[in-house]
């Protein structure tokens, strides 16, 4: 119902003016997807299967916005329920869930794409945080992102 009756009619539009969806998201939000696999946390719990079918339908109405989903279910909500730790998950995946927040992923360098065996992008402790020296290419989502994932190797 949502790829037919909201992204169908308007995706093209966004496409040609080369725009985000973003008002698509409250429409797709309330279909409850978003996490995928994820357990918990506001997210569905999908199986693989299921996972499948949601990418299969939502593609068939626009592989981008299919894209888009892939990007914050799996590649920074999967991420943060992988290596998170708890208060990450607690701050970020119920809202990832909701799409309240946005999220995007850094691994593509511009010596290795997205290898991540020829990672060079570093990360030093510094305080409470980290020291991140690298470049990264083409974060999508990353001029909107409330949180990014960015992948590292740590010095250490």
């Amino acid at each position: 119902a949502f790829v037919e009756g909201e992204l169908l009619p308007v995706i093209n539009g966004y496409w040609e003016r080369a725009e985000f969806p973003q008002a698509l998201l409250p429409a797709f939000a309330k279909v409850g997807v978003a996490g995928t696999t994820v357990r918990g946390y506001g997210a569905p719990g999908l199986t693989g299967f299921q996972t499948g079918l949601v990418t299969l339908e939502l593609s068939r109405g626009d592989g981008s916005f299919n894209t888009i989903n892939a990007l914050q279910s799996g590649l920074v909500m999967g991420t943060l329920d992988r290596f998170g730790n708890e208060e990450q998950k607690q701050r970020w995946l119920p809202p990832l869930a909701r799409l309240d927040k946005l999220g995007a992923f850094g691994l593509t360098e511009p010596q290795h794409g997205s290898d991540s065996v020829g990672l060079e992008t570093s990360a030093r402790r510094s305080g409470d945080g980290y020291l991140l020296s690298g470049a990264k290419r083409w974060i999508g989502m990353g001029h909107i992102a409330d949180v990014v994932i960015i992948w590292a190797r740590d010095e250490a």
